[in-house]
């Protein structure tokens, strides 16, 4: 009888995507944060599928879908970046629990844009819903700078799902009380319902090139929308400055932000260069946004140069712009001046920001109208969304997630 062959085991290793599969495969840290999680496997599956933008947006509350997961873009926009379903590529996917894909979103009026993403960059999308079994609880969004993503990418994506799916399954039970402990503006205390602002951008026509007189036509509908919402925000500092009776710097800086000139002579010259209206004030609100990496004066001008674009936007989209209730708390990242003027003509209670105040003129402006505002508070976006209850002490730097009858009593302002 003959020797058995002997066949040598042979150990794969090497391949950085066949590492990024198995770290994938051993799932992320149990004692992690959801969103580290989630960012941890997006990491992974970056290098695994060779996109450099791999995002997961957790549906929550009615129709909010949130970035909680990412690799690629600034952590900020964690718990920022907001969608509803149906909109935008990410949204329809979740709305038809359907795979969704686009070679560049650039061309379609129904991309979603958010300056602080720029996402211009890498317009090839795929977005697959996340189901538990027939329940949508978010999507997950690849992205590349050119597609188009194959059917073997999407089958990667969809295999993928199912373990962000069931991360997601594990999150933190809504209505989880949490203390926050940040800095606080001394102007008392105040309860309400926690509103998340926006900085998505609306389109109202695709990326089309434009004749001359589609350019001189462009320019003028340009003009008209920044001179309306000039007018609007420039009524807003007048009856914010009878209401204080004290001169106050923020108010100023925002009326010099508003005369500059440079900003429609920057519109038209995208325009001429070739982009449509909408993208035109994209490249604005993206060329600001990316100032934001700045501190101090600097960082709070472009700040809110991309928000007075962004109201720019929604007058063109015929859409209003982000709009909160007379109780609610303003809850955001950055606190831009118009946010906050509007805000206080509709009737917040506060505001809660996650970056330092110094670099927000919102907080400021809120200051100045002697409302409580508490900021430096890194972990906001871990525990609050649209709806929920919050409590905020501006004298103890100290904001109350989802807080009890008891413990909100003592946080109504008097």
């Amino acid at each position: 009888m003959g020797e058995m062959l002997q066949v040598p085991v042979q150990i794969v290793s090497g391949s950085p995507r066949i590492e990024a599969a198995l770290r994938f495969a051993a799932g992320a840290t149990p004692s992690g944060s959801l969103a580290a999680n989630l960012s941890y496997l997006c990491e992974q599956l970056s290098l695994l599928a060779n996109a450099p933008i791999a995002s997961v947006y957790v549906l929550e509350g009615k129709d909010d879908l949130v970035l909680r997961g990412n690799h690629g873009f600034n952590a900020e926009a964690l718990g920022e970046v907001r969608l509803k379903v149906g909109e935008g590529i990410t949204g329809k996917a979740v709305e038809t629990m359907r795979p969704v894909t686009v070679n560049d979103a650039g061309l379609t009026a129904q991309f979603a844009y958010f300056p602080q993403l720029a996402e211009e960059r890498y317009p090839a999308f795929l977005a697959v819903p996340l189901l538990a079994a027939s329940r949508p609880r978010g999507a997950l969004v690849l992205q590349r700078v050119a597609g188009p993503f194959t059917e073997e990418d999407l089958l990667l994506a969809l295999l993928a799902s199912r373990t962000f799916t069931a991360l997601v399954e594990l999150e933190h039970p809504q209505g989880a009380s949490s203390v926050l402990n940040g800095e606080g503006n001394e102007r008392g205390r105040a309860v309400g319902i926690a509103r998340v602002l926006s900085r998505v951008m609306p389109r109202r026509e695709g990326q089309k090139r434009l004749d001359a007189e589609g350019q001189r036509a462009a320019r003028n509908e340009l003009a008209e929308a920044f001179a309306a919402e000039r007018a609007e925000l420039s009524e807003l500092i007048e009856r914010a400055r009878a209401e204080t009776k004290t001169p106050t710097r923020a108010f100023d800086e925002l009326a010099t932000m508003l005369d500059d000139g440079r900003l429609i002579e920057r519109a038209g010259e995208h325009v001429s260069a070739g982009l449509g209206p909408s993208q035109a004030l994209e490249r604005i609100a993206a060329e600001a946004a990316r100032v934001l990496a700045s501190h101090g004066a600097v960082a709070r001008r472009a700040l809110d140069v991309e928000a007075f674009v962004g109201g720019v936007a929604h007058r063109r989209a015929g859409l209003e712009a982000d709009r909160v209730r007379r109780g609610e708390v303003m809850v955001a990242v950055h606190l831009s001046g118009p946010a906050a003027l509007r805000g206080w003509a509709q009737g917040v209670t506060g505001a809660l920001c996650s970056t330092d105040a110094s670099e927000s003129s919102g907080c400021a402006v809120l200051t100045a109208l002697g409302l409580p505002v508490v900021s430096g508070l890194r972990q906001l976006f871990d525990w609050v969304g649209n709806g929920d209850r919050v409590g905020l002490d501006a004298d103890k730097g100290e904001a109350i997630v989802n807080p009890s009858a008891a413990q909100a009593a003592t946080f109504r302002k008097a």
